[in-house]
């Protein structure tokens, strides 16, 4: 249970469940809110329910020193077994008791914080996600070249409406000079038969060696209540094409992707 339990929570959220279980003596009606308060997130209250339903059903008596040891020896085999598999699934929604799979937040935070150098984020629509947000402000601050390609309401030609711009989620990086903000530039969109094309892709890829690809949009819905599916590659070949592939597409002469400025949001 421990294993399954680790391979869905952020690395700072175990950090911080161990600290609250060294402080707990029993599984007392307080435990499972102090658990989700010690470092808030989405999708994140079940699984502290799970937690404190498995340690009154195992052993009741087990001191919470002991269990966030446990705890703590699952992470790191769990890490150490993460660091030899090329793909990783990661899902939103509904989670399968019988298989170990990471929530989609856990690993796109994972991602972002692994950027040294560069961090690629894209998507379709864009809402809330304010952690995202922050962990992206936390690579900028440290150096990260970030690059937003996003839809706007406007490029979208009306399929995206209100607070789905993306620049409202991404407004408060506005002024950091190491975020640029993308779009797809509207005469670049028209197909065959006069069909109009959409940003859709859905990526984070930092240093060109890690990305994160799926069906989720940067949204809180998406992160936590839709049912998604993504994988993440941990194959430098493979994401060095696909970061090439869209710088390709900003820096290209006349490419389909050009600069979006900051509109202020009202």
């Amino acid at each position: 249970m421990l294993s399954g339990l680790v391979a869905t929570l952020p690395a700072t959220h175990l950090a911080a469940w161990i600290n609250v279980l060294r402080t707990v003596h029993a599984p007392d009606g307080r435990t499972e809110s102090r658990l989700v308060a010690a470092h808030p997130g989405v999708g994140l209250g079940p699984r502290a329910g799970l937690l404190l339903s498995a340690w009154r059903s195992t052993d009741p008596q087990l001191p919470g020193c002991a269990l966030a040891l446990a705890l703590e020896a699952a992470g790191r085999r769990y890490e150490q077994d993460l660091a030899t598999h090329h793909v990783e699934i990661a899902v939103s929604g509904p989670v399968s008791e019988a298989v170990s799979v990471r929530l989609t937040a856990s690993v796109a935070i994972g991602v972002i914080r692994a950027a040294n150098a560069t961090l690629l984020v894209t998507s379709y629509a864009a809402f809330g996600i304010q952690e995202i947000v922050s962990e992206i402000r936390a690579a900028a601050d440290r150096g990260v070249r970030v690059d937003l390609v996003l839809e706007t309401a406007r490029a979208s030609g009306g399929r995206l409406h209100g607070d789905c711009d993306g620049r409202t989620a991404f407004y408060e990086l506005r002024f950091h000079p190491d975020v640029r903000l993308w779009q797809w530039a509207n005469d670049e969109r028209h197909g065959p038969g006069g069909r109009y094309g959409s940003m859709h892709a859905k990526v984070i890829a930092a240093d060109r060696s890690i990305a994160l690809l799926g069906s989720a949009n940067l949204t809180d819905n998406a992160y936590s209540d839709n049912l998604e599916v993504g994988a993440v590659i941990r194959d430098p070949r493979a994401v060095a094409n696909l970061v090439d592939h869209f710088t390709n597409l900003m820096h290209s002469t006349d490419g389909p992707l050009t600069r979006l400025p900051w509109q202020p949001v009202s």
